[in-house]
């Protein structure tokens, strides 16, 4: 397989990954991976995941979910009331401080 690929399979689109890439990468699987594979290859084939959404079940992804929800329990949130106020509340975070303008 061609390491530009692996982008691909990580979750970023490439034009150039074949069907014979993906059966290079099948035959590298350890037996104990065979059958989540299955699961998830199975699950976009039959349509109750969409190929494009995929990257959501790669291990780093995955991590950032768990960091997100532990941010929630852990009460590391901020709550606003409209658009509006999320969008002020960003430009007030990115302004320049004073000694830098």
């Amino acid at each position: 397989m061609q390491p530009e690929l692996v982008n691909t399979l990580r979750g970023r689109q490439n034009p150039d990954v074949t069907k014979a890439d993906l059966h290079d990468l099948v035959d590298r699987l350890p037996d104990g991976a065979v059958d989540g594979a299955v699961i998830l290859l199975e699950e976009i084939a039959d349509g109750r995941i969409d190929p494009e959404q995929a990257w959501f079940w790669t291990q780093e992804w995955r991590q950032r979910e768990r960091e997100a929800d532990e941010d929630l329990a852990a009460g590391r949130v901020t709550q606003f009331e409209s658009d509006e106020d999320l969008l002020a509340a960003l430009d007030e975070r990115t302004k320049p401080l004073d000694g830098d303008a």
